[in-house]
């Protein structure tokens, strides 16, 4: 007997994005940029209203973390809104690599946690 969905508090918000996260790594072939940890930069076109267009970003983030959380791929994301001249708006996007971006601050700010401004 097949299972009966997730109850509607364990589903996932749309619009899920994974496959706009795994463009991003997959525009360079998954090889990230040795300095800054980026992968590819794309642009999601067309949204018709600022509300939209926030809406597509707050998905990339939340496709990540969960590509993050479940053990998909490790990286976190990137997302600035920008209005057209026709009045519509892009969101421009990229990847990060999250293993990078550990050995980033480490390196900027040693193993002291209290010196990053972080949680312990």
């Amino acid at each position: 007997m097949p299972k009966a969905p997730a109850p509607a508090w364990r589903r996932r918000k749309e619009p899920i994005l994974d496959h706009y996260v795994h463009a991003s790594i997959e525009a360079v072939n998954g090889v990230c940029d040795p300095d800054t940890g980026h992968y590819g930069t794309l642009v999601y076109t067309g949204s018709e209203t600022l509300d939209r267009a926030k809406e597509i970003k707050q998905a990339l983030f939340r496709s990540a973390y969960y590509m993050h959380s479940h053990k998909i791929a490790d990286v976190s994301m990137s997302a600035d809104i920008k209005k057209q001249p026709g009045g519509t708006y892009n969101v421009t996007f990229r990847a990060i690599n999250k293993a990078h971006a550990r050995m980033h601050v480490l390196a900027k700010y040693g193993e002291d946690r209290s010196q990053m401004g972080l949680r312990s």
